[in-house]
């Protein structure tokens, strides 16, 4: 027989076990707290993805990469879950700038807005470098660059 100072019971609003707890409001939830790093990954795969932007294999070669200087540099300042962001793309010839510009824009917003939650304010992109399309094309050819022996 087990002592009566020993034995508990369940209070009353404790659902029975194996029941599901009751949902919990989405404001209730908690907050996402998104780092930095992410979101500027998350704004140069948005930037590459639009047609007429330069991939990073076409527009530097071995040392630049090395030394961080491939397109698109990004530049991203937040605050309380917004972001202004700064660009600079290679774009490749003869696509509009102006065009591949505005595309970028929405891209980058919306990738931002779904992927991170980040609401942006403001988005500045420079075309900072013309590549030619044999560049892009070689470049989509062979993987690696071969080494100077």
């Amino acid at each position: 027989m087990a002592d009566p100072s020993s034995t508990r019971t369940a209070p009353a609003d404790d659902p029975p076990q194996g029941s599901a707890p009751e949902p919990v409001d989405a404001q209730d939830r908690g907050e996402l707290h998104v780092g930095d790093r992410v979101v500027e990954k998350v704004v140069r795969t948005a930037v590459l993805s639009v047609p007429g932007v330069a991939p990073v294999a076409a527009t530097a070669g071995t040392l630049d990469r090395a030394l961080g200087r491939t397109y698109p540099q990004v530049t991203c300042t937040r605050s309380a879950g917004r972001a202004r962001v700064l660009l600079e793309i290679a774009l490749v010839w003869p696509y509009p700038a102006a065009h591949v510009a505005r595309q970028v824009c929405a891209a980058v917003t919306d990738q931002l807005d779904t992927l991170a939650g980040v609401s942006v304010d403001e988005i500045r992109t420079t075309v900072a470098r013309i590549v030619d399309p044999s560049d892009v094309e070689r470049a989509a050819g062979s993987p690696r660059e071969e080494r100077v022996r």
